[in-house]
């Protein structure tokens, strides 16, 4: 049966235009090829509306920032999504384990396997990985794209060691369905997936179709401590302890001081307050089948 494909490469990905011709190539072996390379990364949700309901799967080549600003188009478009991770970090890619090779990626794309992955929302903001204030975006702020460009990946340990040099702690008040945290913390998270900033894991049993939150909040501590600490949020081993809390939840209320900005998958979206919701199941990927 032949598959008719749409095909979108985010110009503002750090290997968006290098790839189309294979890409196209590729998928053309299923059916009809779609090749879309809107001009500017805002035209993304346009073009899944305008060409979406025509085709069978939507695939994207770019990174995390590529699919937050797809999210609301691919949510009412409702078509199977592929991703090609082409992107600086690939959070999501990591977290539903698609490889970064690219003919590996389109490998799972094509092999079929789906699964229904959960999408949240941030007050009117969609985001699949997970908003940070804080930290974050203090390290977000310290790298711009010339240096994410230049240096990939690396770009986000840049951006720790600068970030590491000035350290800011800010009153908050955290307010779940469950239970309600009112401190002066570092870092906030609520993460919708598994990865986020670069490499980070929300917690070493996270999931991004459990139909939950999660939440981290990282309290006052040491430069050395932190550093010290470093490995536990790579590996997601965050055990509540006096300068973490870790839980989940299906609502999240944040409330502080004064506003301050939210990175939500990478990308500065929003202010406090904010309240983060989850849609169960509200997006389907194709994944690699388990083993």
């Amino acid at each position: 049966m032949s598959i008719r494909t749409l095909l979108l490469t985010n110009p503002g990905s750090r290997s968006g235009g290098d790839q189309g011709d294979e890409l196209v190539q590729a998928l053309s072996e299923d059916g009809e090829v779609t090749d879309v390379q809107p001009e500017s990364p805002e035209d993304l949700p346009a073009a899944i509306r305008e060409h979406g309901p025509r085709v069978d799967r939507i695939v994207l080549g770019g990174g995390d920032g590529t699919v937050n600003l797809a999210l609301d188009a691919l949510m009412d478009v409702d078509k199977p999504v592929g991703l090609i991770p082409l992107g600086t970090a690939n959070d999501l890619a990591r977290t539903l384990g698609i490889p970064e090779d690219l003919e590996e990626a389109i490998q799972v794309i094509r092999a079929g396997h789906r699964g229904d992955l959960d999408v949240s929302r941030a007050g009117d903001v969609s985001f699949i990985n997970a908003i940070g204030i804080g930290l974050g975006p203090r390290m977000t702020r310290a790298m711009d794209d010339e240096t994410k460009s230049r240096f990939g990946v690396l770009a986000y340990l840049i951006g720790i060691a600068r970030v590491f040099q000035r350290q800011r702690c800010f009153p908050a008040t955290v307010e779940t369905d469950k239970m309600t945290y009112e401190d002066r913390f570092m870092q906030i998270t609520v993460a919708n997936g598994v990865h986020y900033g670069g490499g980070m894991t929300i917690s070493e049993d996270a999931r991004i179709d459990d139909g939950c939150l999660d939440l981290l909040l990282v309290r006052r501590q040491s430069r050395w401590a932190l550093l010290g600490n470093a490995l536990r949020f790579k590996t997601g081993q965050t055990r509540t302890g006096d300068w973490l809390t870790h839980t989940r939840c299906k609502r999240v209320r944040i409330d502080t001081a004064r506003p301050m900005d939210f990175t939500a998958d990478g990308e500065f979206l929003g202010n406090t307050p904010v309240e983060c919701t989850i849609k169960p199941a509200a997006l389907t990927f194709f994944i690699p089948e388990p083993e």
